[in-house]
């Protein structure tokens, strides 16, 4: 399938998803978790960025990947997360923008080398990676960021 041609589809996936309860999540005071937070703030800013996109160089991307991404998320989610439909299709939405379209992270970034997921010298890296990528069904199979070495998570 061409990368244009998935961009429209999970654009018009993601018309009828509640944005604005995610954006609130943000400010609002009930949620204290940081994490949350800044989860919420990246998911936000990767929606934004899915209507924004214009791919003028086309390429392709394998269904078979596709597939399994979709696969493997919905796995994660029967697994973890208990039936949330709706949070589990924006997250397949998401997912494979930023794996196949955008190639970045699945998890919010920074360019300070002190958080687990960060941006340095071109290339994205994750502190968590080397140990999660042998769970079962691991998403970080398909996520762009780099393992961490051993010296670099000092």
């Amino acid at each position: 399938m061409k990368a244009s041609k998935l961009l429209k589809i999970i654009q018009k996936n993601l018309e009828a998803y509640p944005i604005d309860y995610l954006r609130n999540k943000v400010t609002d005071e009930r949620y204290k978790d940081p994490l949350t937070k800044k989860l919420a703030k990246y998911n936000t800013s990767v929606y934004d960025d899915i209507y924004e996109t214009v791919i003028l160089d086309d390429f392709e991307i394998k269904d078979n990947i596709i597939k399994n991404i979709k696969a493997d998320i919905g796995f994660y989610f029967d697994r973890y997360a208990g039936g949330d439909s709706e949070t589990q299709e924006f997250t397949k939405n998401i997912s494979l923008y930023l794996a196949l379209i955008a190639k970045k992270p699945l998890h919010p970034f920074s360019e300070d080398k002190k958080d687990d997921v960060y941006y340095f010298n071109g290339d994205y890296y994750c502190k968590g990676r080397m140990k999660y990528i042998h769970d079962e069904r691991s998403l970080c199979r398909y996520c762009v960021c780099r393992n961490v070495s051993f010296s670099g998570m000092f």
